[in-house]
């Protein structure tokens, strides 16, 4: 239930998100935030390295962000744009 809540935040939020926001969030909503709004990536990049993380080591929590999106966005009936975000986001994700 918490992470549905923080991933419509994400995204609701994405618009103004800032590299102090970033900060704020876990690591694995970072790497999931550069890969559902490619504009961003460059900043998710740079907080990822500031952290000296690495996306790949956390897969299974940004699929798990991933399918609650996907579920989100088929009960509101928004499921097929999302869809193709989330296999877009897939082939990105060893990138960081």
């Amino acid at each position: 239930m918490r992470l549905i809540a923080i991933s419509a935040a994400v995204l609701a939020g994405c618009a103004s998100v800032t590299p102090q926001s970033l900060q704020r969030m876990p690591i694995a909503e970072v790497c999931y935030l550069g890969m559902a709004e490619p504009d961003k990536q460059q900043m998710v990049n740079d907080e990822v390295r500031r952290r000296n993380e690495d996306c790949s080591r956390h897969t299974a929590e940004i699929n798990r962000i991933r399918e609650q999106e996907a579920r989100a966005a088929a009960e509101s009936g928004q499921a097929s744009g999302m869809q193709g975000q989330a296999r877009q986001g897939s082939m990105g994700m060893g990138r960081y």
